[in-house]
């Protein structure tokens, strides 16, 4: 009997079934009917007959003969029409006429129409009712009007009709197989069939329907029990399956259209949201923002109808994430639009204030940054709405723009030489391509080549504003301004990207003035010649009104060269408008007060620009200027390094110079004119002059000394020749130190003579030659400044091109923007500057050796005289020299003996080095000292110097010691205990030779059991002896001593290395060690 195929049955079982279906001769289930081709005509319906009388001829499944490639495909022969052959065309006869004729025209067709008589057909009007809105019509009473009687109902199978079955009694066996399946059917639990579900899902995937499923069955199986799909229904996909109608977030009324079908998870979104719960502490949580930008607490329920509740991740929460807001942003809806770009510029505006630095984590406008707010905004721009558009421009102003910043500087514009800013670059350096490596420098590519050769995203994450100007941005805000003419809003912040644009670089600026018919713009329409009086406030539309953020715009361009100017005053019409701002009251401007006051002010401001290059002089004398103007009322922030700021956030609230109150721009003017008169009348300068001749002012000359050494590294790049002028006249003068000729090295020696009375001992070479020194050094002074101008030569164009500025040498000033902003114009530690720069060049290299074999000519000279005025500084100014950090000073001074193998044998280095070292206190060697990695490698290179070429120095010896004090890390005593000592047979400095007290060394107890296994490895095998190391010698005994009649409880580990060295006592053979630990001994025999 053959048996159907099963669901289990594997390939072999299926054929071997099929083998036996063959031989049994039995019918099949199936019949093929092949289609005939009807573009065959009668030869398909030829073979359509043989096929039929071939009779028994089946579709056999063969594997065994399977070809392992496909065999190759041949063009099937063209097809011919049946029909073709019964048209008869002719070559002359036109196609045109041949169409005509075979294909009527739709006019053909029309003309047909009949219409139908309705003039008898009775006209029904519809019922008045006293509702307002006509009666649903539910598709159930159409259905019942509609359809007629149900069809009777079919108790047998629905998908197996049984043709192809063998025997006469083919129904009957598709009845007994019916009820088969409804039997096993109603022996199964609901729960299994779902489980035989499940099983047919996850074989299939979730691609396939359930039409795709039964198929399958149907083809593969013949006969399949399968049919519960027909019969069983599916439970839904859905998460939330709801039991009763009780369960419904809303009840369904009959009334309702549509609502007859139950769709769970829509109407899950109707549920009340849970209450907002606080996730785990330990993890960062994600921010959300209202709309204003405030950030909300995650413990925080708000009501829905503010709107910040969505269907985005966690409902539950209100407020929008950053990414939320990023996606919105590119909403189809424009509400959506607007709405998340305003929100963003909100967002930015409370970034750049520093409202976010202590409630999230990171920088916020680093991470908008990186998420490509930059793209997203210039996509923005773009867009044809114009509400978006203008959102999208407020939110690029509240990214590049910083208010506070703005009106600091123009509180500062009154100061000397306020006129003048700094570029605002990025401070980030480039690295240098890899492929410019190793290549000549004239076949490197340029900066400029770079650049261009750089995507939009590459130059936007250096440098935001270079990235938008590749962008094509200002072409773009010039449509703005000139096609689309937006509010007034949008007008003003459009005019302060342009300025914030301009103080980039002075590339930037050219490029604004550049760009086509921007700035003829901004001429015609924001700084008229005439304009009417306004008919409100504030008025609707600004175009054909002067505004003052277009001046500030001109003068901030102004400021970026002499070039730029000109073209504006004469290409561009400035001067015209400039004289007739200035030549006004304020009152007489037609302007809202406020607005015509700072209009005035910001023309005032253009004019000291023009006239800092020498320009627009002439309107002085054509003009009626009013001098009585009046400031206007003045109306911890985030900063990234591709977009640079000021960093001015709440300097109002914080007391400094810029303060309405402060008395520096006064102070700063008066000294400005006082100058101006003594250069043009000369005896003045008697009277009013900084030179001490005077006796009640020679009483302050210290004073004046002071504050040039401490306002020296304050000095920014552009004031170069103010550091010159500083160094030339007063930080190295005699006039100006007075201890020098007043007895101060007498008073330095009378001091050293008493400690050494105190002491009562023999003391190192630093305490008897101070006061000497400092006599040498005052006679020097000259020398000395000669030798610092010297290192600070490089330095002579940029001092040249300061001087001009600073004097007021207009013709020669190229600019008022000064030079890039990379930090103070001198470092702190400049007094070292001799020394770091002879240490560049001739330092240590990797493998310890020199550089070079001896010292350019006169570095001795140059060392020497480095060190006697970093010896009278130390004496006499320490105050001005304490922003130098102890580790710096070592760092530094640890050149003398880095920079040549003999520099600090030399006699003069000697003495000076000596009265240094005895200044040196308070050390802190766990921070690494300015522009080094970390102080342990600085060691590291002491001690190979000291072990290469010291030759048992007391002073190089000294310098080895200082950090070897109990203060500081084992680090240091690990390493001349382990990897450098065999420099213990040459570090012979005494007791009595060195400077620092013996308890810093031994004080208190060594806790490193590294370094007492080492102390004691050295004293044992004779390493170190008192003969050799005197100072390390005593140091190792007292801290093994300590540690082996220690009393106090310690690990196990301790204790082991305690009685290891108890052991290895007992067997020592050196009588000094014996006669140093009898005690010991006696301890280890007990012991043992």
């Amino acid at each position: 009997m053959l048996q159907r195929p099963k669901p289990t049955d594997s390939e072999a079982d299926l054929l071997r079934e099929q083998e036996h279906f063959l031989t049994s001769g039995a019918p099949s289930a199936a019949n093929v009917v092949r289609r005939p081709d009807k573009r065959r005509g009668e030869a398909g319906e030829a073979e359509r007959d043989s096929g039929e009388t071939g009779g028994s001829q089946r579709d056999v499944v063969t594997i065994e003969d399977l070809p392992d490639q496909l065999p190759s495909l041949t063009p099937a022969p063209p097809k011919k029409s049946r029909f073709k052959a019964g048209r008869v065309t002719f070559e002359d006869e036109d196609a045109e006429e041949r169409l005509d004729r075979s294909d009527t025209h739709i006019s053909a067709v029309l003309s047909k129409i009949v219409e139908r008589d309705t003039s008898s057909a009775p006209i029904s009007l519809p019922a008045f009712t006293g509702t307002a809105f006509p009666k649903v019509l539910h598709r159930s009473e159409t259905n019942n009007q509609v359809r007629g009687p149900n069809p009777p109902a079919v108790s047998g199978p629905t998908l197996v009709s049984g043709q192809g079955l063998g025997g006469s009694d083919s129904s009957g066996e598709t009845m007994r197989i019916h009820k088969e399946n409804q039997a096993k059917l109603q022996a199964m639990s609901q729960s299994e069939i779902l489980e035989e579900q499940q099983k047919l899902l996850s074989q299939l995937g979730k691609q396939s329907s359930v039409y795709m499923i039964f198929n399958y069955y149907l083809i593969c199986c013949r006969y399949t029990l399968f049919i519960i799909f027909t019969e069983v229904t599916f439970a839904p996909l859905c998460v939330c399956v709801y039991e009763s109608e009780e369960d419904l977030p809303v009840k369904p009324q009959k009334e309702w259209v549509h609502m007859d079908k139950l769709e769970p998870e829509k109407l899950e979104w109707m549920r009340d949201l849970p209450a907002p719960r606080r996730k785990g502490t330990k993890k960062a949580m994600q921010a959300r923002f209202d709309f204003t930008g405030s950030l909300i607490a995650p413990t925080e329920d708000l009501p829905t109808h503010l709107g910040l509740h969505h269907h985005g991740e966690e409902p539950e929460r209100a407020g929008y994430s950053l990414k939320e807001l990023f996606l919105l942003s590119r909403s189809q809806i424009i509400q959506q639009r607007n709405l998340a770009l305003s929100t963003l510029a909100n967002i930015l505006s409370k970034a750049r204030a520093g409202e976010y630095l202590s409630v999230l984590k990171g920088n916020m406008v680093s991470s908008l940054l990186d998420a490509g707010l930059v793209f997203l905004l210039r996509f923005a721009l773009d867009d044809s709405v114009e509400g978006v558009m203008s959102a999208a421009v407020h939110t690029l102003k509240a990214l590049l723009v910083s208010a506070e910043d703005e009106e600091c500087l123009d509180c500062t514009f009154s100061w000397f030489r306020g006129l003048a800013s700094f570029p605002l670059l990025p401070t980030a350096q480039e690295e240098e391509d890899e492929e410019d490596e190793g290549l000549d420098e004239s076949l490197k590519e340029t900066a400029k080549e770079k650049e261009e050769r750089k995507s939009d995203h590459d130059v936007a994450r250096q440098d935001v504003i270079k990235g938008l100007l590749k962008m094509k941005l200002l072409p773009r805000l010039r449509y703005i301004l000139e096609v689309v003419r937006p509010s007034p809003r949008v007008v003003q912040d459009v005019l302060e990207i342009l300025t914030r644009i301009a103080r980039h670089s002075s590339s930037s600026a050219t490029q604004v003035l550049d760009c086509p018919r921007l700035m003829e713009t901004v001429m015609s329409e924001f700084l008229p010649t005439s304009w009417s009086p306004l008919a409100s406030l504030p008025p609707l539309s600004i175009y054909g009104l002067p505004l003052a953020s277009a001046v500030k715009l001109l003068r901030v361009l102004a400021t970026s060269g002499r070039h730029a100017c000109a073209r504006l005053l004469n290409s561009l019409g400035v001067r015209e408008r400039l004289s007739c701002l200035l030549s006004a009251e304020p009152s007489e401007l037609l302007l809202e007060p406020t607005e015509a006051l700072r209009i005035t002010t910001e023309a005032y401001r253009l004019w000291a620009v023009s006239a800092g290059y020498g320009q627009a002089c002439k309107l002085y004398m054509s003009s009626s200027v009013v001098c009585n103007l009046q400031q206007s009322s003045h109306l911890g922030p985030e900063t990234t390094p591709n977009l640079p700021g000021l960093a001015c956030s709440g300097w109002r609230n914080r007391p400094g110079l810029v303060v309405p109150s402060s008395p520096f721009p006064l102070l700063t003017g008066l000294g400005l004119l006082v100058e101006t008169i003594t250069g043009i009348h000369k005896g003045l300068s008697k009277k009013v002059g900084l030179v001490p001749t005077e006796p009640e002012v020679a009483k302050h000359a210290s004073l004046y000394h002071q504050v040039a050494l401490v306002l020296l590294p304050w000095l920014l790049p552009g004031s170069e020749y103010l550091a010159h002028e500083l160094l030339s006249t007063i930080i190295f003068s005699k006039d100006f130190i007075s201890e020098g000729h007043s007895g101060g090295p007498e008073a330095v020696e009378l001091g050293e003579l008493k400690l050494h009375e105190e002491t009562q001992q023999h003391t190192s070479p630093s305490l008897q030659t101070v006061g000497a020194l400092l006599r040498e050094a005052c006679v020097q002074l000259p020398s000395i400044r000669g030798c610092f101008l010297t290192h600070l030569a490089h330095l002579e164009s940029s001092v040249l091109v300061s001087r001009d500025a600073i004097l007021g040498h207009n013709p020669w000033i190229k600019s008022h923007l000064l030079p890039e902003l990379t930090g103070p114009i001198l470092p702190l530690d400049w007094p070292f500057l001799p020394l770091v720069s002879l240490y560049e060049r001739t330092g240590v290299s990797d493998g310890g050796g020199l550089a070079v074999e001896e010292l350019p000519q006169g570095s001795l000279q140059a060392v020497t005289h480095c060190l006697q005025w970093l010896l009278l500084l130390e004496v006499w100014r320490e105050d001005t020299i304490k922003a130098v950090l102890p580790v710096a000073k070592l760092a530094r001074l640890s050149c003398v003996f880095l920079c040549s193998s003999d520099l600090f044998l030399e006699r003069p280095v000697q003495k000076l080095t000596w009265g240094l070292f005895r200044l040196l206190d308070s050390l802190d060697l766990n921070e690494p000292p300015p522009g080094l990695a970390s102080f342990q490698d600085l060691y590291s290179a002491l001690l190979a110097q000291y072990e290469a070429v010291s030759f048992g120095d007391r002073l190089f010896g000294c310098w080895v010691l200082l950090p070897l004090q109990r203060r500081y890390s084992a680090t240091m005593r690990l390493a001349v205990f382990g990897e450098h000592v065999g420099m213990l047979r040459s570090l012979g400095v005494t007791l009595a030779q060195l400077s620092i007290p013996i308890e810093r060394f031994t004080s208190p107890p060594e806790d490193s059991l590294p370094v007492l296994r080492l102390y004691f490895r050295s004293l044992v095998t004779g390493t170190l002896k008192f003969s050799w190391c005197p100072v390390l010698y005593v140091v190792a005994l007292s801290h093994v001593n300590s540690f082996i009649f220690s009393q106090d409880a310690a690990a196990q580990e301790v204790e082991i290395a305690r009685h290891s060295m108890l052991r290895k006592i007992y067997y020592l053979t050196d009588e000094v060690l014996l006669s140093l630990f009898p005690l010991l001994v006696f301890l280890s025999s007990i012991c043992l």
